[in-house]
């Protein structure tokens, strides 16, 4: 019994540390100034400039990785059904079975269930100066292409 809850433990454990592992970057989903070819763009948090939208893009961004719930109560659930089969070293590999299995199988659940996309919109406004600055953001509000706006702290307003 000991042993089972040993390797119990370290199936969960090595479950958790690779849901870590994940890769749960999305260079998309980014609120950061996106750099377009010919185009100027500064990473600093400060006033860029006022300027016209040239252009409003709907992005998808994905949300795939960032939850590992679905991987430790599956792991769980197949950890506890693997034990109730067999007997000695049989039950021990059948625990560990339903460890793994139920771990992928948690995930590919949880996956499945979230939503897949959420929107985002890529602004690229026609500054002042000439250039043009782009900037990925959550929400438009009432901007659309041609309206006056402010680029300030990488995100894009009407303008006063």
């Amino acid at each position: 019994m000991k042993s089972m809850q040993i390797i119990l433990v370290g199936a969960m454990t090595a479950a958790t540390l690779l849901g870590g592992c994940a890769n749960s970057s999305n260079p998309a989903a980014s609120n950061n100034t996106s750099s377009l070819p010919s185009t100027s763009s500064s990473s600093s948090s400060n006033f860029i400039g006022y300027g016209v939208v040239e252009d409003i893009e709907t992005i998808k961004v994905s949300e795939d990785g960032k939850n590992i719930a679905g991987t430790l109560i599956g792991g769980t659930v197949g950890g506890l059904l693997g034990h109730q089969v067999g007997s000695g070293k049989g039950q021990t590999a059948a625990t560990v079975a339903g460890v793994v299995g139920g771990a992928v199988a948690g995930h590919e659940i949880e996956k499945r269930s979230q939503v897949a996309s959420r929107e985002e919109y890529r602004i690229r406004v026609r500054l002042s100066n000439g250039t043009t600055h782009a900037v990925t953001q959550s929400s438009i509000s009432d901007i659309k292409i041609g309206d006056r706006v402010r680029v300030d702290n990488d995100r894009v307003s009407r303008a006063d």
